[in-house]
């Protein structure tokens, strides 16, 4: 079953355009991440699902009702969506409680405040005003509240922008456990690739007001699109090559290819996928290498001049000198 689908949709200010054609499926309880450098139209997307802004043209559907088409704009407060805000958009003169239960019916309101409020973890700070929660507690709270009118959807607007780097990593584990609890379907906009690696059960990446790319996370970033979907999602290693019948010539090497292509031809192979093995007699070196703890970049030199990054773990510590051959475990091909 499908919780939103956008389909066409287009919006544009004045001479900028922030939709054009936008097409978007989400799936009932999936987390969808829609991920795009700045300007792209993620949050422009987001509100027009959310009912904030008005698109010039196409449909958008949440649940089985129609929300915005021909004739048709449904009010934001009808379309039962919670919203999660860059800032949060906490009321500072309401407690935690009342914060999480402000759309909720008054019938119901106290039993599922204490629900939601178990669920992100801050029961026992039901009776705290926000100015006493840290980043991450009031990241929380509005969680809380977007979820606790049971709504078909929830939006996430760059929800981590504002906590710092290990705050951050946290957060995005603990909203995916929150979300997945909750049975939730969700939209989470970043602009940062990880984030939506780690978040999304599907990733969805825009460029210049559509969405280019959709498909589960290892997916997107092992068979990208194209090699700006490729640049984009992370380090990547892009070279010329000549593909013929069975195989593909670079300068890394001849491998086997089942592609169509014939002739000249982009080959994108992730750092990760380059393996050096040190060797005295190898025919390539080290030129430098970055270490992290947890693993390295490399930065190898081969006997044409060339220069590939390759990422290994922390073992063996090549240093820069260090002769070495390369072996390459995968590969994609773009035609030209």
């Amino acid at each position: 079953m499908t919780a939103i689908h956008c389909h066409n949709v287009s919006r544009a200010f004045d001479d900028v355009v922030a939709l054009r054609d936008f097409d978007l499926e989400v799936p009932v309880g999936t987390i969808v991440s829609l991920v795009g450098p700045s300007g792209s139209g993620k949050t422009t997307a987001l509100r027009v699902i959310a009912g904030f802004d008005m698109p010039d043209a196409g449909t958008v559907v949440i649940g089985d009702r129609t929300v915005v088409g021909p004739g048709v704009n449904i009010a934001p407060e009808q379309r039962r969506v919670g919203m999660v805000f860059q800032d949060y958009a906490l009321f500072p003169h309401m407690t935690v409680t009342g914060n999480v239960g402000y759309g909720v019916d008054n019938g119901q309101r106290a039993e599922r405040v204490r629900e939601v409020l178990d669920l992100v973890g801050l029961a026992e700070m039901a009776d705290r005003m926000p100015h006493e929660l840290s980043g991450g507690e009031q990241q929380r709270v509005a969680l809380a509240r977007a979820l606790a009118p049971e709504p078909h959807v929830v939006l996430l607007d760059e929800p981590f922008s504002n906590l710092d780097a290990p705050q951050r990593e946290k957060m995005r584990r603990d909203v995916r456990i929150i979300l997945k609890n909750a049975g939730a379907t969700a939209v989470f906009v970043t602009h940062d690739q990880s984030e939506a690696l780690v978040v999304g059960d599907i990733v969805a990446v825009m460029r210049e007001g559509r969405v280019v790319q959709t498909g589960p996370p290892h997916v997107v970033y092992a068979a990208p699109s194209s090699p700006w979907v490729a640049s984009f999602l992370g380090d990547s290693v892009l070279i010329e090559g000549v593909a013929s019948t069975g195989q593909v010539e670079t300068f890394l090497g001849v491998f086997p290819h089942r592609g169509r292509e014939e002739g000249p031809v982009d080959v994108m192979i992730r750092p990760e996928w380059i393996h050096p093995y040190p060797d005295d007699g190898g025919d390539a070196f080290v030129v430098d290498r970055e270490f992290y703890g947890h693993d390295q970049m490399l930065l190898i030199e081969l006997p044409g001049g060339q220069r590939v990054q390759s990422r290994i773990g922390p073992r063996p510590l090549l240093d820069p000198g260090d002769r070495v051959n390369l072996g390459v475990d995968e590969f994609v091909v773009f035609g030209k």
